[in-house]
């Protein structure tokens, strides 16, 4: 049985019989363009940011020069902090990631959620990126897109700082900003599924343990990231940063269909814990496909299929420092081992 990868992804993410276990950068902001592939398209960093048209052409250079089985856009993560008035830095370098330089709010009052936010920014530019990508893959490849979680969105609104202060001191001032940055990402998830994603990754990078208390990861965090899987129509995945096998049983209970998992996490461990829940990972970004080689690189994936997990995927992307022939050794070292993986478990 072969089947194309959209339906391989899906199915691994809903439920089916597969093939094999699928090869994707889903979850994380980085999505799966290096540079080598800006080099090989001549479309760069930081246009592809701005232009639809190049950000969905760079996108697909995933599959078709890395054999990555999904087109992942927007590339980086403030898009909406950007729309709601941040100010942000483009660097020149094309191994660079926009940055937020400000952060505009001083208040929780002060954020108002705009009546037009999708004509906000760079928004339209995102959303017609994947209008574009669905008209020239079709149902062949699978869409993935993402936006910022709650906290993240917070954070850069009115500064790490200030909102760890405010988690301290002022609770109802966490829950107004939270609830408003909350409204903005549902508005924006829904509109990349109605313009053609089939799976939008809620990323909650800056989240982790040792940003928050317990009490405001439970009582304000949890129902924000409950909220917005339950307004959300299609597959929706989550990712925090960090050492997070301590949060495992935190992220199940948010309600995603799957969650991503760096490489400190044993994901044999937590199989138990996650249910009918997908595990995505964990192949390590940094350390092994930037600056491994190949065999680590391969040794790595199959640790991760012999492990459990469902989609073989880097941790946190594909930085764009990569080489593609890790990148191609990822995707082969899946075909290799994936498909007996599955066999065993009967599909």
């Amino acid at each position: 049985m072969q089947i194309s990868p959209k339906k391989r992804v899906i199915k691994a993410l809903v439920g089916g019989k597969l093939d094999r276990a699928p090869v994707t950068s889903i979850a994380g902001c980085g999505g799966a363009v290096n540079v080598e592939m800006q080099k090989a398209t001549g479309i760069f960093w930081p246009d592809a940011h701005k232009n639809p048209e190049k950000m969905a052409r760079l996108a697909i250079a995933g599959y078709e020069l890395g054999g990555i089985e999904c087109v992942k856009v927007p590339f980086g993560n403030i898009v909406e902090a950007e729309a709601l008035g941040c100010t942000a830095r483009y660097p020149k370098e094309n191994h660079l990631y926009p940055v937020v330089l400000d952060h505009p709010y001083t208040k929780p009052t002060d954020l108002k959620v705009p009546d037009k936010v999708l004509e906000l920014g760079r928004i339209p530019v995102v959303l017609e990126a994947i209008r574009i990508v669905r008209e020239k893959v079709g149902d062949f490849l699978p869409i993935s897109s993402h936006v910022v979680g709650p906290f993240t969105l917070a954070s850069e609104l009115v500064g790490l700082e200030k909102f760890s202060i405010w988690s301290l001191k002022d609770p109802q001032s966490v829950q107004t900003l939270l609830d408003a940055s909350t409204d903005v990402i549902i508005e924006f998830a829904k509109a990349q599924y109605r313009a053609g994603s089939d799976i939008v990754t809620l990323a909650d990078m800056a989240l982790a343990p040792i940003m928050v208390t317990p009490e405001i990861l439970h009582q304000y965090i949890k129902p924000a990231l409950q909220r917005i899987a339950a307004d959300l129509g299609g597959i929706r995945i989550l990712y925090i940063g960090g050492k997070i096998e301590s949060m495992v049983p935190f992220l199940v209970e948010c309600g995603y269909d799957g969650i991503s998992v760096d490489e400190t996490v044993n994901i044999a461990r937590i199989k138990p814990i996650v249910g009918d829940v997908r595990i995505l990972g964990n192949v390590s970004s940094k350390r092994t496909l930037t600056a491994g080689s190949p065999e680590e690189v391969e040794a790595e994936v199959k640790k991760a299929i012999d492990d459990g997990a469902h989609l073989i995927e880097p941790s946190c992307g594909i930085p764009p420092e990569t080489p593609t022939i890790n990148i191609k050794a990822m995707v082969e070292a899946v075909k290799k081992y994936g498909a007996r993986e599955y066999n065993s478990r009967g599909g």
